[in-house]
């Protein structure tokens, strides 16, 4: 079963983002958060096959949040969203994959599918 933190501080994305995985990757265990906070807790108490984090998530920016993630679970799958898509790059800096928030939702799934591949 696939595992998914959606870190986004709009209540409506994230209940986009979960009706779309449910529905296209097949996947019930999905957890919503709104803040860093609640995100650092939730990674305590769950390994997470990937984390979806908006750019915005009050409480850290998303890069330095990103960079420690990364140190603190190297092996978490990570994709920022964003509505600028110049924030890609920085995104990539951090370790992350980049998904912009106006993707159609294709796209999205083409960029998680492999991510989300058991290895």
């Amino acid at each position: 079963m696939i595992h998914i933190l959606i870190a986004d501080p709009d209540s409506a994305t994230r209940k986009a983002l979960m009706l779309l995985l449910r529905r296209k990757l097949g996947t019930d265990c999905i957890i919503e958060i709104a803040d860093v906070e609640t995100l650092i807790r939730a990674l305590a108490d769950t390994a997470p096959d990937l984390l979806l984090l908006d750019w915005r998530l009050y409480g850290s920016p998303a890069v330095e949040t990103c960079r420690l993630l990364r140190k603190a679970y190297p092996h978490l799958k990570i994709v920022l969203l964003s509505v600028d898509a110049n924030d890609e790059t920085a995104a990539k800096e951090a370790g992350a994959d980049f998904i912009h928030k106006g993707a159609p939702p294709a796209e999205l799934i083409a960029t998680l599918t492999p991510l989300l591949r058991k290895e």
